[in-house]
Order: structure tokens, then sequence, then C-alpha cells
């Protein structure tokens, strides 16, 4: 087949697939990459498990009875693991938020172009 014999809008809708293919790939990579990076660099002490020093430093500091003890700590742990959801939260967001925009804006320029071939 002759290349002028060919439809220019099919052979850009052809580019793009292998481009959406090329940016699929880089959007994966980048999920692995920033996302393990950004996980594995989360600080216990930011988080504020059970285990970090400063929330054990924080229970010690709980006094009075049972009871008053128990609630002191029950709330410096809440609070902790509200921190950390968000800590966590905030860092699935950053990790998965580029590359879902990027893929969802190729998607809509793929759709319309293969649109423009059909008709």
């Amino acid at each position: 087949m002759d290349r002028h014999d060919t439809n220019p809008l099919e052979i850009l809708s052809q580019r793009l697939h292998l481009m959406g293919n090329v940016l699929g790939f880089l959007c994966c990579a980048w999920i692995a990459v920033v996302g393990s990076t950004l996980m594995t660099e989360i600080n216990a002490d930011r988080i504020g498990n059970h285990r970090s020093p400063a929330v054990v430093e924080q229970m010690k500091e709980c006094d009075g009875a049972f009871a008053q003890r128990f609630a002191c700590t029950d709330d410096i742990l809440l609070r902790g693991e509200r921190g950390g959801a968000s800590e966590v939260f905030l860092r699935l967001l950053a990790t998965l938020m580029l590359p879902g925009v990027a893929w969802s804006m190729w998607r809509a320029v793929l759709e319309k172009t293969d649109r423009l071939c059909r008709h």
C-alpha cells in the first residue's frame, strides 16, 4: 500500500496509540518508583504509632486512675492513627494523581482521534 493512499488521521491514530503504550509504561514506572520511595520514607514518628519514641514519651505522661490513664493513652493513639492514615493517603494521592490525570487526558485525545478517523 502506498503511503499517499493512507489517511493521515489513521497514521496519527496509530502513532498516538503507540505513544499511549509508552505513556502507560511510564505511568506504571512512576507509580512503582515514586510510590515505593514515598512509602518507604514514612517516618514512624510522623505517623505516631504506638512504638514510636515520641508516642511512648507522651503515653508515659498519662497519670491518674486507671480509667484516666487508659483514656489519655487511647486519645494519643487515636490522634496518631488519624495522622498516620492521612499521611499515607496523601502519599498515595501524590503517587497516583499525576499518572491518573495524564492517562485520562491521553484517553480523551485518543477517543477524539478515533472518532475523527471513523467519520
